[in-house]
């Protein structure tokens, strides 16, 4: 019987899921199905030169590292320039897949689609030969989004005249090395729209040769302005939290980031409309802000001979079609956040099924899905019971890509943290997640350094407490609802229910020795109450004292 199924379609951007590894399914049989033909998701259809926007140290899964920067230990290091590339990426998911193989107990179907019959039988579908296998399983996790990136597309999503040069990003480095274009046209301003305009910058096109066509302006985080280093971490975070305390509206706190250095817009007499989270550095910044030939009247509907027709207007091509060529940087046509749309009344768990897809760690899937696949693994089948565990933004005007993602992604994340709390471990499990940004293994000091973050004079936690306290007293003007979920209570701790674990040691991952875990159970965003609870160690004590 197998246990699980895992679906990873459409593919994400980190469609591998870990298989539980927890003593209470160390006997768990996973099948995994992707319609990708190898593992890595939408990496598999990215440009040649792509990277994470974000650190390498808490992408991915939690039994196998990616990051090459580390200290004494083997930890990885948090450093804002340790960025892995779209190939490391996708070496990096063929390690993990290995590691699937090498346990025995996952079996792999690449190039396949997954479907259900009349009868309910579960059948997996080879794309090529249409060959059926049918499973019988307990349960099935479901990755849901509809990510689309310009080379999974089959042309322009939009009528262009034959005599135009058009292709997805993929292609801009044989065109720039051919030298045969005077004019570069991209499309689209968001992650690949701005990689697009930061690779043909330091590749030698001038800027003068460059048209930026953005349908919507977006705001941007700034990597070096938010965070400066290994050892600044938990001092930079309080920039973050900070305005969150002091300022009147969440608008207002966009705009003290963006004074503060933390977030940018590449035009400062235009409000920006969206925020997905796309990350960029001050030198790429600068770069954005060179281009003179921005234009803005929303998006392309169609391109003929010698003009290109906007939603709000009309412009000609920058030169002859012969010496133009169009760059495709257009993702997410229907405006959500890189796919997902998440409806009102929406379960993470549902009876026999697992819906992926919701963020409730931060701009952070990774450590999302983890977290996901510990409260199966820990807590009774009881959907209820886990679904109170569990705050994310659902519903049309709550995953709108707007400034206000950021705040709402943050407040979820707070409460579910919160809410684990209740049960110890499972924040002991958060704290030693590589996945988890704030994780003590990847900053300076570790345990002791994140305790005199929270309780000294940075006072992480009372901040973000306090952050928590104004969403839900209605205390900013432009959040009156608390995104969505206005009178949801914590659970009840008594409420919880634990299974009893196994004795059978799991063999997941394979010939792999554990670290010594963590005896504390703290983190920045969890409530005051449930710190409190906790006991410090002598030792992690003195270490505060001693800084101190």
């Amino acid at each position: 019987m197998i246990q699980t199924v895992v679906l990873s379609q459409p593919p994400t951007s980190s469609s591998v899921r870990e298989p539980p590894d927890f003593p209470s399914y160390a006997n768990a049989t996973v099948i995994l199905v992707d319609r990708n033909s190898q593992p890595g998701g939408h990496w598999t259809k990215s440009y040649p030169f792509v990277k994470l926007h974000q650190t390498s140290c808490n992408y991915g899964v939690n039994s196998l590292p990616l990051s090459n920067i580390r200290d004494k230990k083997g930890n990885e290091r948090f450093s804002v320039h340790d960025l892995a590339t779209g190939q490391e990426i996708l070496d990096y998911y063929a390690q993990v897949v290995e590691q699937f193989r090498a346990c025995g107990r996952v079996h792999l179907y690449f190039n396949c689609e997954y479907s259900k019959d009349d009868s309910g039988n579960h059948l997996v579908t080879n794309i090529d030969t249409n060959e059926v296998t049918r499973i019988s399983c307990k349960k099935i996790v479901v990755v849901h989004n509809n990510v689309l990136v310009p080379s999974m597309r089959n042309g322009a999503p939009f009528p262009i005249d034959s005599s135009i040069n058009y292709a997805p990003l993929n292609d801009l480095p044989t065109h720039i090395e051919s030298k045969q274009y005077k004019k570069y046209c991209v499309i689209g301003a968001g992650k690949t729209g701005s990689d697009a305009i930061t690779y043909l910058l330091r590749n030698g096109v001038d800027q003068s040769a460059i048209t930026w066509i953005t349908s919507r302006d977006v705001w941007y985080f700034v990597r070096d302005g938010l965070w400066g280093g290994y050892k600044t971490f938990r001092k930079d975070t309080v920039k973050l939290l900070d305005p969150l305390v002091k300022c009147k509206t969440l608008l207002d706190v966009m705009l003290q980031y963006e004074k503060d250095g933390m977030m940018a817009r590449i035009d400062t007499s235009t409000m920006p409309k969206v925020f997905k989270g796309a990350t960029i550095d001050k030198s790429e910044l600068a770069g954005f802000r060179s281009i003179k030939d921005i234009v803005r009247m929303g998006r392309v509907t169609s391109i003929t001979s010698d003009e290109i027709k906007l939603e709000r207007g009309t412009v000609p091509l920058p030169a002859s079609p012969v010496d133009t060529f169009f760059v495709d940087c257009m993702a997410d046509l229907d405006g959500s956040f890189y796919g997902y749309r998440h409806p009102e009344g929406l379960k993470i768990f549902d009876g026999n099924q697992i819906n992926l897809g919701p963020t409730i760690v931060s701009f952070n899937f990774s450590c999302s899905s983890a977290v996901i696949a510990y409260i199966e693994t820990v807590f009774e089948d009881d959907s209820d019971m886990r679904n109170n565990l569990l705050y994310f933004p659902a519903g049309e005007e709550h995953t709108k890509p707007t400034y206000k993602l950021f705040f709402n992604q943050f407040y979820f994340q707070c409460k579910v943290f919160a809410a684990l709390g209740a049960y110890p471990p499972a924040m002991q499990f958060v704290l030693n997640s590589r996945t988890y940004l704030d994780a003590p293994c990847h900053h300076y000091m570790g345990m002791p350094g994140l305790l005199w973050a929270m309780f000294g004079p940075m006072q992480l936690a009372k901040k973000a407490n306090k952050f928590v306290e104004r969403v839900e007293s209605g205390d900013f003007p432009d959040c009156q609802d608390c995104f969505g979920c206005a009178g949801r209570k914590l659970p009840d701790p008594k409420e919880l229910k634990i299974k009893e674990k196994s004795m059978v040691k799991s063999n997941y991952p394979p010939q792999k020795k554990s670290k010594p875990k963590s005896k504390l159970s703290l983190n920045c965003c969890a409530t005051v109450d449930v710190i409190e609870k906790i006991e410090v160690s002598s030792t992690v004590k003195k270490a505060v004292k001693a800084k101190s």
